[in-house]
């Protein structure tokens, strides 16, 4: 099996390339020496590129790993990648970009929960006049809700459970919450 590996060392020499040479190499996967080769001349530039984008050393080290765990993947599938190097890169720069987003989301998440001040213990009537509150919304909603926060299900699982997609239960789950914290509000508000 002959390699999809561009061995031109520059960009001039790349777009030098015959292109009858990469039609012929399109379609073949990688072998383990082209993954590797690619990894020995471009592992370094890939770490250094992490670390340019705020990685820390174990983070670029990991994102480097998954970048050639991807490329070898993406090989035993028989998907060709006929710029192994450049998809490499790609791939780093991408992968450090979700780091970055992972980081914000649970920053985020963070401050919105010490934002909100939880009891130390949940009165067992509380939870039942919550559960009751879910036992009036329309079935649907309740399914969704219940297999969500007592089942402990994904949303994607929910979805297989209840022949429905991923999105429509979290829709469901949406609104079923609106409904309750309106409710919720409604009767503070009497009180």
């Amino acid at each position: 099996m002959e390699l999809i590996t561009l061995r031109a060392s520059s960009a001039r020499d790349r777009d030098a390339a015959d292109g009858s040479e990469l039609a012929a190499l399109a379609g073949r996967p990688l072998e383990a020496d082209a993954v590797a080769d690619v990894h020995d001349r471009r592992g370094r530039e890939l770490f250094g590129l992490c670390r340019r984008l705020g990685l820390d050393d174990d983070e670029a080290n990991d994102a480097v790993q998954e970048t050639f765990l991807r490329m070898w993947a993406e090989s035993a599938r028989g998907r060709a990648i006929l710029d192994p190097e450049g998809w490499a890169f790609r791939v780093t720069y991408r992968l450090a970009m979700d780091h970055h987003r992972l980081g914000r989301l649970v920053r985020s998440l963070a401050e919105r929960l010490t934002a909100v001040p939880v009891p130390d213990e949940l009165d067992p009537a509380d939870r039942l006049a919550v559960w009751a509150a879910v036992d009036s919304l329309p079935p649907r909603q309740r399914a969704v809700i219940y297999l969500r926060y007592r089942a402990d299900l994904s949303y994607e699982r929910i979805a297989r459970v209840m022949g429905i997609t991923p999105n429509g239960a979290r829709n469901d789950a949406s609104a079923a919450t609106a409904t309750l914290r309106k409710r919720y509000r409604f009767e503070e508000a009497q009180a």
